[in-house]
């Protein structure tokens, strides 16, 4: 997922947006982006501790007036060993977000020992 789509109206970013809102202790969020094209989404805390629910995006296209679609995939097995890619979405602008040391501490206590930051 490109930098722009984090800032474009998109359902993942209005979901960042929706639970950074709604768990002011969440300092980021933690995503796992699906091989259907979904993806898994936690608010996360200073400590790399879970802040609220565990959300699903669907990747499929949302037609006005319809319901969320649901993934047949994920239907079927959650998505969990389907993960193509994760990270952390970070709010602001790159200045306002916390130290690199913190974030890759962070990200390691969210998606193990082999964590490592994009450059």
């Amino acid at each position: 997922m490109k930098k722009d789509n984090f800032n474009a109206n998109t359902p993942f970013s209005e979901t960042c947006r929706s639970i950074l809102a709604e768990h002011p202790v969440a300092i980021g969020v933690a995503y796992k982006v699906l091989d259907c094209g979904c993806a898994l989404l936690c608010g996360m805390s200073a400590g790399g501790d879970p802040v609220g629910p565990l959300q699903h995006i669907s990747g499929q296209a949302i037609k006005k007036r319809a319901r969320i679609p649901i993934c047949l995939k994920c239907r079927k097995d959650k998505g969990l060993d389907r993960v193509v890619w994760e990270g952390i979405y970070w709010p602001g602008s790159q200045q306002e977000w916390p130290e690199k040391d913190l974030r890759v501490s962070i990200g390691r206590k969210v998606f193990g020992s082999g964590y490592m930051e994009p450059e």
